[in-house]
């Protein structure tokens, strides 16, 4: 018997072994798999960042970088300190406060309308896509070219009175014309997003829904509206995430005619070309450092303020 018992043993012993050998082939299998991802990544994402943290607690220019010092929190004491940065993050919020709720609600009624039955869908698809798919930069000399003194816009206009517009000098225009902008460019993705949420809701709702009298409205805001929560989550958070970031447009925009970054005054400075202008036109790397983490905790703080309140109305 106890030959029996210490042979029963052993097995159980060897088949652990065997278990244990093969979920390290496994994980063995797995780093090094892993291992060109990790590598590329470590030396474009996570040393980059480490190493923009490390210089964003120094007082570091690439002008002379062999002076660099260690300076503690003075950059960012600094910068909640600079009018312009505090300027820069207020235009920034307020392109976010106009912009999101536009963009989100013209693309979910584009997005319902090209999912319904009418003619050229297709067509309307390509050309509501086109702009995104466009470089930012083309888009925005066409915008500038179109807006200019004598461009076609302005002749619009002068049509109705409104003569001499000051699209570039003055600064509500221009803000208000990098808002068009962002919206015309960025409508088209969120509107692919809503289109793929739709397809997904049942037809036998609607169905339902229409024999029991509900008008086409009653069904949008009943059926449509509800379900694509999730897919509104998502085009919230991709577009308050893309806003924050925003460069191109603004850049193009106040800069027409060879004007400074953010003109006129700083009516059309955005945090990132903040960032950029501090880093490539001054080359305070410690400085625009600080200010991207700044700028990195704006974000995620949006996107967990996003996420919570997405909870509270799934779980209400």
């Amino acid at each position: 018997m106890q030959n029996v018992s210490t042979q029963t043993q052993a097995t159980k012993v060897k088949g652990k072994q065997k278990i244990s050998r093969t979920k390290l082939k496994e994980i063995g299998t797995g780093v090094f798999l892993m291992a060109p991802f990790l590598l590329i990544a470590g030396i474009f994402i996570f040393y980059p960042i480490l190493y923009s943290l490390q210089i964003s607690f120094q007082n570091f220019s690439y002008l002379n970088p062999s002076a660099a010092e260690w300076v503690g929190l003075e950059n960012y004491k600094k910068l909640l300190q600079d009018t312009t940065f505090l300027t820069a993050i207020w235009n920034t919020v307020k392109l976010l406060i106009i912009v999101l709720p536009i963009q989100t609600l013209i693309s979910l009624v584009l997005a319902n309308l090209l999912n319904s039955k009418i003619k050229g869908k297709s067509f309307f698809r390509i050309v509501f896509y086109l702009p995104y798919i466009t470089s930012p930069i083309a888009v925005g000399a066409v915008m500038v070219y179109l807006f200019n003194q004598d461009g076609l816009v302005t002749r619009f206009f002068t049509l109705f009175g409104l003569e001499n517009v000051a699209w570039y000098t003055d600064g509500d225009y221009a803000f208000y014309l990098i808002v068009l902008i962002i919206i015309w460019t960025q409508i088209g993705f969120y509107t692919v997003i809503y289109l793929s949420g739709l397809q997904s809701i049942p037809e036998d709702l609607y169905e339902a829904a229409r024999i029991d009298g509900a008008s086409k409205l009653q069904q949008f805001l009943r059926i449509t509206v509800p379900l694509l929560k999730p897919t509104t989550f998502l085009v919230l958070f991709m577009g308050g995430l893309a806003t924050l970031q925003i460069f191109e447009q603004p850049y193009v925009v106040s800069t027409t005619g060879g004007a400074l970054p953010g003109s006129p005054g700083d009516s059309t400075l955005t945090m990132v070309m903040y960032l950029y202008t501090q880093a490539f036109k001054y080359f305070e790397m410690g400085y625009a450092s600080a200010a991207a983490f700044i700028i990195f905790v704006m974000i995620f703080s949006l996107t967990v303020l996003q996420y919570l309140f997405f909870e509270r109305k799934n779980k209400g």
